[in-house]
């Protein structure tokens, strides 16, 4: 009887109502579009989450460990996914020139991406005068703890360090820690490897590694493909978790609701609007059906607040939905999983200072601005796309800029609301320069692109 009476049976009874919810949208993903059974699972996981809000999440328990399982197992697929597809794919390709292309082309338009969204940060915190009336949430900056203080400054990372973490030391450890461009600058070592071997003693001799990766990569797209199954579902519970949280910081939220909502607007703005104009006068595409088609991994990015996790669905997306060749989007997605991604390297941490700096009433010059811009874009060149990963950012452009990290520890309540609409626009920009890439390399099938999916 104790044991019955001590469990949580408004926990149960949630996820009864998630089950219920399970079962409404398998059967209607055998009816409707795949966008719109995701777009319902987000409608029916935000209502969840709001009605069984508690303070302590209690009442979500069981529905959150449900999408924090579904996190994990789809990072679980990452390395493997990256590690082989891009080893596959250039071996098939097997041109050293090529490869060359696709890779300074990924790297351009991935920096320029976040280097476009820093100007826009700049702009508009300038315009909207970002934290005029925001004195208040620093006069308890001299309260932060020193422990608080500590933990947030053993999170930074030095500009030079973020440069030589681009770079492998030991394969096994980069795999296991998920540093995603080392482990991509292992494939293509082994992939070239396999090319120059190929060519100079002829491709039987290195016929049966050939063989090997490619049943690896039949194996783990399978596997994939159960995963990417699973999205809807997840998304219901991911959903319900992040809008379980709403109430609980309703305070910190409402102090610093200018900052939220312009950071949904500069995200949504530059995810939407300019990749839009880089998807029709560059790649000749049309925007509507572009967003269209990647949707889900946008969908997924939302929800997960990783764009590392969301890999694999991106992958799935550009290669089966978009027609951008395998080749370019087992290297270009990845490596926007680290260089570029605007909305947590540049957006967020522009915006934190804009909003500090206005706040306090520093008078800052052209030069300052100017600092931010280069500091920032340094740091968009190597990120870990990981939930969290916006707090890394804005202590290193804080203590880059001067600036006190205690201020960083007061505006943290809005972190992980305003990192859905950040990761989400990390990995539109991943999907957008995969696109290009393909598109100037010749890689891009367009008759897939034109075809309609369910």
């Amino acid at each position: 009887m104790d044991l019955l009476l001590s469990l949580n049976w408004m926990a149960i009874f949630v996820l009864s109502i998630a089950l219920l919810c399970f079962k409404g949208l398998t059967w209607l993903s055998q009816k409707i579009n795949w966008t719109l059974v995701v777009l319902l699972a987000m409608a029916l996981g935000a209502a969840i989450g709001l009605v069984f809000s508690t303070p302590d999440g209690s009442y979500l328990t069981w529905v959150s460990l449900i999408g924090d399982i579904y996190i994990r197992i789809i990072k679980a697929v990452v390395v493997p996914v990256v590690f082989i597809s891009i080893i596959a794919g250039f071996i098939s390709l097997n041109d050293k020139e090529k490869i060359r292309t696709i890779g300074l082309k990924s790297v351009f338009w991935l920096m320029f991406s976040a280097a476009a969204a820093i100007v826009l940060s700049i702009l508009f915190g300038s315009i909207f005068h970002l934290g005029n009336n925001g004195a208040m949430i620093f006069q308890e900056i001299d309260n932060v703890s020193e422990s608080t203080l500590a933990a947030y400054e053993g999170v930074q990372t030095s500009f030079d360090q973020v440069l030589l973490n681009l770079f492998p030391s030991n394969l096994l450890g980069d795999m296991v820690n998920n540093s995603i461009v080392p482990v991509i600058f292992s494939a293509i070592a082994i992939a070239l490897g396999y090319i120059a071997v190929a060519s100079e003693q002829g491709e039987a001799k290195v016929l049966p590694f050939k063989h090997v990766v490619e049943a690896c990569k039949e194996i783990i797209y399978r596997i994939l493909a159960f995963i990417i199954d699973l999205t809807p579902y997840a998304v219901l519970c991911l959903t319900a978790t992040a809008a379980g949280k709403l109430f609980t910081d309703r305070s910190a939220l409402l102090q610093l609701l200018l900052l939220v909502v312009l950071i949904y607007l500069l995200c949504f703005l530059h995810a939407y609007a300019f990749n839009a104009i880089l998807i029709r006068f560059v790649a000749k595409l049309s925007p509507k059906r572009f967003f269209k088609k990647i949707f889900q991994a946008q969908a997924t990015a939302f929800t997960t607040q990783s764009s590392v996790g969301t890999l694999p669905v991106t992958i799935d997306s550009l290669v089966k939905r978009v027609g951008v060749d395998e080749e370019v989007a087992n290297f270009t997605a990845p490596l926007g999983t680290t260089i570029g991604m605007p909305g947590c390297t540049c957006i967020w941490p522009v915006l934190l200072a804009i909003f500090y700096k206005n706040a306090v009433g520093l008078a800052w010059g052209i030069q300052d601005y100017l600092l931010l811009f280069v500091l920032t874009l340094i740091l968009a060149l190597g990120s870990a796309g990981i939930p969290g990963i916006g707090v890394v950012s804005a202590v290193a452009v804080f203590s880059a800029m001067n600036l006190p990290i205690a201020a960083v520890v007061l505006m943290m309540p809005i972190n992980s609301i305003s990192d859905m609409a950040r990761t989400m626009n990390n990995v539109t920009c991943c999907n957008v320069s995969a696109t290009l890439v393909a598109s100037q390399t010749g890689l891009l099938n367009r008759a897939i692109f034109e075809a309609d999916h369910k």
